[in-house]
């Protein structure tokens, strides 16, 4: 055995050929003499007899079920849904009546697809497709292909196939599970450790070409000539909201070749309780800023270098992105600076420039601040809170019996930006996922404990432009996994419809494209865009 110095760095692998969870374990142990006589070493005999197999040291055998214990945490790599020849649709799924359809694309660590057919197999649902409605999920921390979250989106997927409003007009229901390792251990209380791996894992995944890709094709099938009806809805969650707005926002302020702005693919994005540092969405939110500026004549945002075009106007209720924050998730509130500030003396970060705040004309902070803080718990981004109106009736002519707001908030406009809850946030909806999976054909009876509300997204302050950063009331999103909870799913139906207002004849028309407008010219540029120290 090759002699090595006490100082020396020994390094273990633990590799999948031992454990077909795990494809590589590293643990790194600085002092050579501490580890070899903890596994029972003793450093003055011989190397080929200094293994004493009788005598078990309390080190060695703590050490040996960390080992196990971390090797029988690991979660598996995937594909969780791959495709095979006898059966090339198995990332795909749904009702036997059809009603909806849910497909899985699964991503590695580095950001490539873990099974390329299953991109095929989602597209070859949305091209039979006649009217799809298309939702695109990307999950958070915690999860994977497996996870709860599963379920919890194919519920969501079964509640809005089941509403008069989508089934009297024969839109398909279509889902698309964007999976990643979300979620490597499974160890109760050693998975809170993965934080910086899962953060930066996303981080890459959002930076690699393959997931924009997906999206962007997934997109454009929605969008192919001869539907009569398309829309494209992305959400994300925690780290997927990460994945998402890191993914989408070069998209979004991509130039054409004419010299504007071009048109995303997507019709609308929702991020809930993201969990990306605000740097990118400030320097977005900068972006848009000088852009656009906002005319309360004509509720919409208009450009800065060519103020009266019609062409490039965006009206108001239509944000090329949304935030959605809880106002009680610790886990990004409270946790998630500290996780920062972890990283960022481990880096001996300490210097950092001042940027500009959007929409505060030339005020300068550390960049720290953004650093440190998620978008919805920055308060110089912060634009939007949704504003209790108070406790009201259901209004008439309601046929649901399961989250009656949704379907409220579905069948109206909502010109004032008011919306509808409906339930007590219980979470009383998990009661619909039996050990992981979810049924279609499953019965959900009303809770008996409705509480009719009336709330609006109120501007309140900072940058007024189309991107929109929601402090959002625990009644509605509680703690930082309420994305799914009855509450959340009516105000996002509200959001869905003022993206997608009724016509006069009560029908949902095709929106035009959003377009973003042309560069100002310098003399019209944002004070903040240049703004001296």
């Amino acid at each position: 055995m090759m002699a090595v110095a006490d100082s020396d760095l020994v390094l273990i692998r633990l590799r999948s050929n031992w454990s077909p969870k795990c494809q590589r374990l590293p643990f790194a142990i600085r002092s050579r003499s501490v580890f070899m006589r903890c596994l029972g070493y003793n450093k003055k005999a011989p190397m080929k007899t200094v293994l004493n197999a009788n005598r078990r040291t309390p080190c060695s055998i703590f050490v040996t079920l960390a080992l196990a214990m971390l090797l029988g945490s690991c979660a598996s790599y995937g594909p969780y849904h791959a495709n095979t020849a006898t059966e090339p649709s198995r990332s795909v799924r749904g009702p036997a009546d059809g009603r909806y359809k849910m497909a899985f694309i699964e991503f590695g660590d580095q950001g490539s697809p873990l099974d390329n057919s299953q991109r095929k197999a989602a597209l070859e649902v949305i091209h039979k497709a006649q009217r799809p409605l298309l939702f695109v999920y990307i999950h958070g921390w915690q999860n994977n292909a497996t996870s709860g979250d599963v379920c919890r989106f194919e519920h969501f997927l079964d509640l809005v196939s089941s509403f008069p409003e989508f089934t009297g007009r024969k839109i398909n229901v279509i889902g698309v599970y964007i999976a990643w390792r979300g979620k490597d251990l499974t160890f109760p209380g050693l998975n809170l450790l993965t934080f910086w791996s899962r953060k930066s894992t996303g981080a890459g995944i959002a930076a690699a070409n393959s997931c924009l890709a997906s999206i962007e094709e997934l997109a454009v099938a929605a969008h192919e000539p001869g539907k009569d009806y398309h829309h494209t809805v992305l959400l994300g969650h925690s780290f997927g909201a990460l994945v998402l707005g890191n993914t989408i926002s070069h998209s979004i302020l991509g130039a054409n070749g004419e010299g504007g702005r071009s048109s995303s693919a997507w019709d609308m994005a929702v991020a809930f309780n993201s969990a990306d540092s605000s740097i990118t969405t400030r320097q977005l939110m900068s972006e848009f800023d000088y852009l656009y500026r906002y005319d309360p004549q004509k509720r919409a945002y208009v450009s800065r270098g060519s103020l009266g075009e019609e062409t490039t106007a965006v009206s108001e209720n239509r944000p090329a992105l949304v935030f959605l924050q809880s106002e009680n998730d610790s886990a990004t509130g409270q946790f998630f600076p500290i996780g920062q500030e972890v990283i960022s003396s481990t880096n001996l970060h300490f210097h950092w420039q001042k940027v500009p705040v959007p929409g505060h004309h030339g005020e300068k902070v550390s960049e720290s601040e953004f650093y440190t803080h998620t978008p919805g718990n920055s308060k110089y981004l912060v634009n939007y809170h949704v504003v209790p109106l108070g406790e009201t009736g259901a209004p008439p002519g309601l046929r649901a019996t399961e989250n009656r707001a949704f379907e409220a908030n579905i069948k109206q406009n909502h010109p004032d930006f008011s919306f509808y809850t409906s339930e007590h946030n219980d979470g009383h909806e998990r009661t619909f996922c039996r050990n992981g999976e979810y049924s279609p054909g499953a019965v959900h009876p009303p809770t008996g404990k409705e509480v009719w509300r009336r709330w609006k997204f109120e501007y309140t302050g900072n940058s007024r432009i189309p991107c929109w950063v929601v402090r959002v009331p625990k009644d509605i999103i509680w703690g930082h996994g309420g994305l799914w909870s009855d509450n959340s799913v009516a105000m996002f139906g509200a959001l869905f419809r003022m993206e997608f207002p009724l016509g006069s004849n009560g029908t949902m028309a095709t929106p035009k494209p959003r377009t973003a407008p042309k560069s100002p010219d310098l003399q019209q540029l944002n004070p903040d865009r240049h703004a001296r120290d």
